[in-house]
């Protein structure tokens, strides 16, 4: 008698294709959103070296303060008024007509940072986000993976079953 090679695996249920699909897709949004976060890391610190290569300071005022950035102005080392597009960097507890040191690149204003401040101020939210990610995603594909019914009972007991007591 030749047992064939599935046979083990032919009492272990099947998890649906649906479901199959669902955790592929589950693993590859968040490897996407953990490059994300990890290009964001690797940003913030591009940011702060190009900063501190060509690194100039000024004194600089608080425009507007939403969710998205800090509009600031300031007056470089050649005299000129300086509003970044993009806002300032690490930019937590600023409030509208605040004057504080910001340190920016000489060779390029627009990319201005509060003072005393560097990429480590995002190292535990970008850490904590990236955990978040890995153990979310993690979770949500091994749950999708699970066998979507129980497998199947294996060959009857001739005793029968035992009684309950």
């Amino acid at each position: 008698m030749t047992q064939s090679r599935s046979a083990p695996n032919a009492l272990l249920p099947r998890v649906p294709r649906p479901r199959r699909i669902a955790a592929r897709l589950v693993l590859v949004v968040g490897g996407v959103l953990a490059t994300v976060t990890l290009a964001l890391l690797i940003g913030m610190r591009i940011n702060d070296r190009l900063i501190d290569d060509q690194l100039g300071t000024a004194t600089a005022t608080v425009l507007k303060v939403s969710a998205l950035r800090t509009g600031i102005e300031f007056t470089d080392g050649q005299g000129l008024t300086v509003r970044p597009a993009a806002g300032v960097l690490y930019p937590g507890l600023l409030r509208v007509g605040q004057q504080f040191l910001v340190e920016y690149d000489t060779a390029d204003p627009d990319l201005v940072r509060v003072a005393g401040r560097t990429a480590a101020v995002g190292n535990l939210v970008v850490a904590l986000t990236l955990t978040g990610i890995v153990v979310v995603s993690g979770l949500v594909w091994f749950w999708l993976r699970r066998p979507a019914y129980p497998p199947p009972a294996g060959p009857a007991d001739p005793n029968g079953p035992e009684p309950r007591r």
